[in-house]
Order: structure tokens, then sequence, then C-alpha cells
């Protein structure tokens, strides 16, 4: 069967690093490549997509993030895993927003599943936005696994797809170098 991946990027970081709550452990250390792996299940992996909102460089604090973001991009491409950006827009109370990036994660999901590239999605977001995206991707006849965090769980993603796994600390655990047991 072939599996190919979808990550809503700053979903997964933020939840992801609140669930690690360990500041000595770096996303830039994940092993994402047997990430993959444990999310097929032995089904062939074939894409990985993550999705993120691009850093705009306009002033100093900005050049540090679009720095940081630069070598995130760098690691994921090292793990074969394709960056796919939208925009990140400042709203007039101050707080920024990502725009387009849930909109491309749910265009691919759905052109991918019809031009037959996958026969099981793997959606890792907790927006249920998403739903109407599993639905049709579905009416291809393609499985999708909503894969979440407990503190986020989506339970409209949890009911409509065909399988769900919440991931524990645990699970996060054994893609980093100092594991201590491989999956």
């Amino acid at each position: 069967m072939k599996c190919f991946i979808f990550i809503d990027g700053s979903n997964f970081y933020r939840a992801a690093r609140f669930l690690i709550n360990d500041r000595s452990r770096s996303l830039l250390k994940f092993d994402y490549s047997e990430f993959s792996k444990f999310l097929c299940k032995g089904d062939e992996v074939v894409g990985i997509r993550y999705y993120i909102g691009a850093v705009k460089r306009v002033n100093k604090k900005s050049e540090i993030l679009y720095a940081d973001q630069q070598r995130a991009i760098a690691f994921l491409q090292k793990h074969n895993i394709k960056v796919v950006l939208g925009t990140i827009i400042r709203h007039p109370d101050k707080t920024f927003h990502e725009k387009g990036v849930d909109i491309k994660l749910a265009v691919e999901m759905i052109r991918f599943a019809r031009l037959n590239e996958y026969d099981k999605a793997i959606l890792i977001s907790s927006d249920t936005d998403f739903v109407p995206a599993v639905e049709e991707v579905q009416s291809f006849n393609k499985k999708v696994k909503y894969v979440a965090f407990p503190k986020n769980q989506s339970f409209g993603l949890t009911k409509v797809s065909d399988e769900t796994i919440l991931l524990r600390k645990e699970d996060l655990d054994n893609f980093f170098p100092d594991r201590k047991s491989r999956v």
C-alpha cells in the first residue's frame, strides 16, 4: 500500500514541543524518516509534505526567525520532506496568522488522491476544517489515518477518518538520537 504523509507544520511543531517539554530536545534532531515509517506501519512511504507559513524578513527579530526557519527547512529536506510554504500576515491586533497553508494541504491531499499517488493518507493536524478534504479523499476510495496529540485532538477528524492515532510522549521519544528503544 502506498502511504503519503501530510503535516500541518505549525500545528505539529507546537503540539510536539508541548508534549516533549524538554528544551534539550530540538525537533532539528527528530528522525522524521523513522517517524514516517512508524506512521505508515510497513506500507511504502511515497511522499511527505510539511506545510508552513513563510517568515518574512522585515526587522531584526524576523531575521532571527527567518534564519531558524531556513535551518528547519534544510533539515526537513534532508529527510526527503517537501516543504510547502504559505504566508504569514499580521492582524491589526498584532497577532500573526498563517494564510494559505491549510488550503494548500487540503488541495494537494485531494489532488494526489485523484491522481492515485497514494492508497492511504496520513494527516497530522488538529484542524477540524480538514473534515471535507478527508471526506473527498475517501470518495476516491483512499484511506485516511488521522494523527493527533491528546491535548488538541479534533473529534470531527476522529469521526470521519478511517483510523486515528494519538501520539504520546513515549512515541516521540523513540525518534531522537538519545532514544533508549527503537520502534
